[in-house]
């Protein structure tokens, strides 16, 4: 099958200055460009199809049906424990040297980019044996001081290459981080330490705060508004305690709510689902007002929604008729919504039946290429909305990756 080429450091530059030559005598094409780098981007994250190839192995044909779907911005979550060698994952002290590696999400930026695509890693647990408080690999309490030095080695290796980040995933989920009840304050420190160590590394790039779960489970999740409150040391008032105020690029958020209407709002005003982003705006305005949570360099906090979808089979699956629907509702619920900068589809691929993986199907398509309804509902969103959203562009010219 024909894929494109990787491109030489010659190659880059010479492209490079052929874009810039075309600009000054066809102005109109970098016009265009720029007028479609101002909408919403439409995301997308498949580790599976676009990082590890496990289960679809065809990463070049899963970026071309990005494209297709006007993707322009894919989402990898980088475990940390992973990106070290197995004989430094469970050790109970921390190696005098920590090794990590990371020519999996090299070769999935390269490939992306060949495609006009860009990435947003999220970088989060599991924590090493060594880094938890009970010496087992997993989320307890993880230690904050290492995951800044990780962090800081990914921002060192991926500068240039890399322009967003998020400091964790879903640290309001009990699976993320343990204890649930500690989490907003573990969290704080995770996202303190982190975000300085990306901008002092690399200071363009962007770098969210949240990650956040939709609504409250007892013993499994907090609330996002309630979290947040807690995480940056407000009252129910929004009045602050004792905390240094956070400063953030955006905040990333999961507006799943997998059988409700994307028109119907769950109860409770600390939760914020897609029907409820309005929550969310007004508490994240409340925790700038206070001082708690600002935007970097001012203005109002934009929304990146890094995860959505609905259950493509299981328990939790619609009509097929409703799946499809429902989809193109919460994408233009988002594209309305001034505050959102992206939306994410969750996994363009299911998992094949009897993987571990299975149960969270909110796929576009099965590995045999068959789509559904999701896919053609994106599909048509994408194309309906053209002159409001971001479109895919030429392949973007990036420095090679470290070696």
């Amino acid at each position: 099958m024909h894929t494109l080429p990787a491109l030489t450091t010659r190659l880059r530059l010479m492209l490079a200055t052929a874009l810039a030559s075309l600009c000054l005598l066809v102005p109109a094409v970098c016009t265009e460009s720029a007028q479609a780098a101002r909408g919403m981007e439409i995301a997308l994250q498949d580790d599976e199809a676009f990082v590890n190839m496990g289960y679809y192995k065809d990463r070049e044909r899963a970026l071309r049906t990005a494209r297709s779907l006007g993707v322009t911005r894919i989402r990898i979550l980088v475990n940390w424990v992973y990106t070290l060698p197995p004989e430094q994952r469970k050790v109970k002290s921390k190696p005098a040297s920590p090794t990590y590696v990371f020519n999996n999400i090299d070769a999935a930026i390269d490939a992306a980019a060949r495609y006009g695509i860009r990435v947003h890693l999220a970088l989060a647990g599991p924590a090493p044996a060594w880094a938890t408080s009970n010496k087992r690999i997993g989320p307890r309490n993880p230690n904050t001081s290492a995951y800044a030095e990780w962090v800081g080695a990914a921002a060192n290796h991926f500068k240039g290459r890399v322009d967003r980040y998020s400091i964790w995933n879903e640290p309001s989920w009990f699976t993320w981080i343990a204890p649930l009840r500690s989490a907003p304050r573990i969290y704080r420190n995770l996202f303190i330490k982190g975000y300085r160590a990306i901008k002092t590394r690399d200071r363009r790039a962007q770098v969210l705060i949240g990650e956040t779960v939709p609504y409250r489970q007892p013993g499994r999740s907090i609330a996002p508004l309630a979290f947040l409150r807690s995480m940056t040391c407000v009252n129910k008032s929004y009045r602050r305690r004792r905390c240094p105020g956070l400063k953030a690029d955006g905040f990333a958020h999961h507006p799943y709510d997998f059988l409700r209407s994307p028109k119907s709002a769950r109860k409770g005003a600390d939760n914020a689902t897609i029907a409820s982003l309005n929550n969310l705006t007004r508490g994240l305005d409340r925790l700038s007002r206070a001082g708690a949570l600002r935007k970097a360099g001012g203005g109002r906090l934009p929304i990146y929604l890094t995860e959505h979808g609905y259950f493509s089979s299981g328990k939790r699956a619609l009509r097929r008729s409703l799946r499809g629907r429902y989809l193109s509702q919460s994408f233009a619920i988002a594209l309305k919504n001034r505050r959102v900068k992206s939306m994410l589809q969750y996994l363009l691929v299911s998992p094949p039946p009897g993987s571990d993986t299975r149960y969270f199907d909110i796929a576009l398509m099965t590995a045999q290429n068959r789509k559904h309804p999701q896919f053609g509902a994106l599909q048509s969103f994408f194309r309906k909305n053209r002159s409001k959203l971001k479109r895919p562009g030429a392949p973007i010219i990036l420095p090679p990756a470290p070696n």
